[in-house]
């Protein structure tokens, strides 16, 4: 494997921002014929700026890369275990119980700190 980066050339900045100059047409179609089309013809647009943009950006490097990492990313989303049912009711309870303990425990500081500066500094 070469350590050497790539330079994007002059042709993938201009598809960058084709794609991304596409994709804010389809949003700001969508918000200028608000009164003029149906909002399904208006999501259409959304979409279809979107898909457009959206193609075009795959077809520079950067693009590629972030499918790569979309890629890689949802395999290691695959691997995640997640709690069974039992697991998470019992954290939850877990969980409340620490909250009032903790709950009772400042309520009692703060009586105790209450009570000590009325005693204190009331007449």
């Amino acid at each position: 494997m070469s350590s050497v980066e790539s330079v994007p050339g002059a042709g993938d900045k201009f598809r960058w921002w084709l794609a991304i100059a596409i994709i804010i047409a389809g949003v700001a179609a969508n918000l200028y014929f608000v009164d003029a089309y149906p909002t399904i013809i208006r999501v259409l647009m959304v979409i279809g700026g979107v898909l457009v943009g959206g193609f075009i950006g795959y077809s520079t490097q950067k693009g590629k890369d972030f499918a790569k990492f979309v890629k890689n990313a949802n395999i290691e989303r695959q691997k995640i275990v997640w709690p069974t049912k039992n697991e998470t009711v019992q954290t939850t309870i877990m969980v409340l119980i620490m909250v009032v303990i903790i709950g009772l425990f400042l309520f009692l500081v703060d009586s105790l700190f209450s009570n000590l500066l009325e005693y204190f500094f009331d007449s």
